[in-house]
């Protein structure tokens, strides 16, 4: 049984010009129309962006960006991934623009291993990345998890960066992970905007790779800014 909307955080900004921004976090409502501005969003600025995505090239291939956007579809309309969005703080319900999005995927030992895989070869690039990188630092293993939430991307667009928008989401992460009894939260946080949203936040760092190793060892390009990639947890008090 789906679990009724929630408004998990309700909060103010001000923005260069001094504007007042009057903002709040809520779970994601499964109306057609806010399902298609997470899923531009992700499109626009997570799948180009993203720095794994991005040293895999997805973007530029037509059959990537395909599949993706087909994955994305599937996330967005699954039961177990729990997905909050940030929009402005109106008088009335109503939400005009997505601001950001953040996404978890609730899951559990016993769950059935999902089956195929993608086909693009950059999407297949991905996929080896991350399979690597998830065995070089395993949160459940560490932690002795069951359930947890897995990391499915956090982006806020370009226009409100800077805001604390994202250490925001991060909050808003805990909470959601102590209503559900899980006592540790992490991901790889792959950019400088999240790295440091993470660590005004609290987050530790327990893993850190070098963009310029997974490089030669993935034969992929990274940016240089970030020098590096970091699984960042947040130990949530139950």
């Amino acid at each position: 049984m789906s679990q009724p909307l929630k408004m998990w955080s309700k909060f103010s900004v001000t923005r260069k010009d001094g504007s007042v921004l009057k903002l709040r976090i809520m779970d994601m409502p499964r109306d057609p129309s806010v399902l298609e501005k997470v899923l531009n969003i992700n499109l626009k600025y997570f799948v180009p962006e993203e720095s794994t995505l991005k040293a895999a090239r997805v973007a530029e291939s037509a059959e990537a960006v395909e599949e993706i956007t087909e994955f994305i579809i599937n996330m967005l309309n699954m039961e177990n991934h729990h997905i909050v969005v940030c929009c402005l703080d109106n008088d009335n319900d109503q939400i005009n623009e997505i601001i950001g999005s953040s996404i978890m995927a609730l899951t559990r030992k016993d769950d059935p291993k999902p089956e195929g895989g993608f086909k693009s070869k950059e999407l297949m690039k991905v996929t080896e990345i991350m399979d690597a990188t998830s065995k070089m630092y395993d949160e459940v293993k560490v932690f002795n998890l069951d359930p947890w939430f897995s990391d499915r991307g956090l982006v806020v667009c370009p226009e409100y960066r800077g805001l604390g928008i994202g250490q925001e989401f991060l909050r808003v992460r805990r909470l959601i992970c102590k209503e559900y009894g899980i006592p540790i939260n992490g991901a790889w946080m792959t950019s400088y905007g999240t790295q440091k949203a993470a660590e005004r936040d609290g987050w530790e760092t327990v893993c850190e790779l070098r963009y310029e190793d997974l490089e030669k060892k993935f034969n992929v390009t990274y940016g240089r800014h970030p020098p590096s990639t970091k699984f960042m947890i947040a130990r949530i008090p139950l």
